[in-house]
């Protein structure tokens, strides 16, 4: 039981101010909230090769659900721009596994695009292949709000 997607979202700036921005942790801060998260708490590492940015959030809970906390943590080499990306869903850490890679790259002089592919795997009996496709069919859904409030924060930093 694994669902995979790609995602592209595009931008307004260019690559090197939409870099800027990804890992500015106001701005994944900002950008969690404008996306529906109740709380966003981000932070930065800077290491040889990798920027390391975690993002603590805690979104509206879905139906019969406590709670919907989770951690993202991307790791970006300042080179390429390129990197990977994990979530860990507090409550299923052990049951749910969502991960990938992320490319910011360029799309012209002032337009650039987030480039996200992952897989998602749910390890729970019976359901976890239909959880694994609403879940994929949510991030495609929502894909034109993230490229909008993306923009919209962009346009904002300029």
């Amino acid at each position: 039981m694994t669902a995979t997607f790609s995602n592209r979202v595009r931008v307004p700036v260019g690559v090197d101010a939409l870099y800027a921005a990804f890992t500015d942790p106001a701005f994944l801060e900002a950008r969690a909230r404008a996306l529906g998260s109740s709380r966003a708490s981000a932070s930065r590492v800077d290491e040889p090769g990798a920027v390391v940015l975690t993002m603590e959030t805690e979104d509206p809970p879905n139906p019969g659900q406590d709670e919907n906390v989770g951690t993202m943590i991307w790791r970006i080499d300042p080179e390429t721009r390129r990197g990977t990306w994990r979530r860990i869903q507090r409550g299923f850490e052990k049951r749910a596994r969502a991960e990938g890679t992320i490319a910011l790259v360029a799309a012209g002089p002032a337009a650039a695009e987030i480039v996200t592919t992952g897989e998602i795997e749910i390890k729970v009996p019976v359901l976890g292949k239909m959880i694994e496709r609403k879940i994929s069919e949510a991030i495609a859904k929502g894909a034109a709000r993230e490229e909008q409030v993306t923009a919209d924060l962009l346009r904002q930093r300029a």
